[in-house]
């Protein structure tokens, strides 16, 4: 049986659209195909969903990185421009076509809570940004109020994310063991750290 995370992160030749067609998965990705019709583009994109929002994407193995730098670190390991038009339609999602292929890639992991976790993570990215961000009111002056609400729905939205994250973990055993093998060695690791400071 045929790993469609697997077989789209590894392929090599550049027609990943017809792979797509035989293997029935073309209707996903199928938004892409309007907007981008570069080959080579077209399968950067598709391999930056994947790695981006599998449950199984070793890429996600985040390293207590934020979204925003997990997904620089995999547009540029797919090979995308360096082109603010396209990095902003697929990295902030402002494309979509990206967004319904991603939309449509969530469903056919057919993954609920990993699903609301995605979603989580991006909504409360665009609460950062806002928060950071210069709004305004009508009258010109910066609206702290607004800034403060982005911040506090930022917030809220992490601890939705740890909670669906942690849903998705105890549902999933394999993720279940490696994620209490990482925690073994941090806590290892951190009692070792923590004894040679003590010295």
């Amino acid at each position: 049986m045929i790993s469609p995370y697997h077989e789209i992160t590894t392929i090599d030749h550049d027609d990943l659209e017809d792979f797509l067609r035989k293997v029935h998965l073309i209707k996903i990705f199928e938004p892409l195909l309007e907007e981008f019709q570069d080959k080579s583009l077209f399968k950067s994109i598709v391999k930056f969903i994947a790695w981006g929002y599998s449950i199984n994407s070793d890429m996600l193995n985040t390293s207590g990185n934020t979204w925003g730098k997990v997904s620089e670190l995999i547009y540029d390991k797919c090979d995308l421009p360096q082109n603010s038009d396209i990095h902003d339609a697929v990295c902030k999602l402002k494309s979509a076509a990206v967004r319904d292929s991603v939309e449509r890639w969530l469903q056919f992991q057919n993954e609920e809570n990993w699903n609301q976790f995605i979603h989580y993570r991006d909504l409360r990215r665009e609460f950062l940004e806002l928060s950071l961000s210069p709004l305004r009111k009508a009258t010109g002056e910066i609206d702290i109020e607004a800034k403060m609400k982005a911040s506090t729905y930022s917030k809220d939205l992490l601890k939705m994310m740890e909670d669906a994250r942690d849903t998705f973990i105890q549902n999933n055993s394999k993720l279940k063991a490696s994620v209490e093998a990482v925690n073994r060695v941090n806590k290892e690791s951190a009692g070792r750290n923590a004894g040679s400071y003590a010295l």
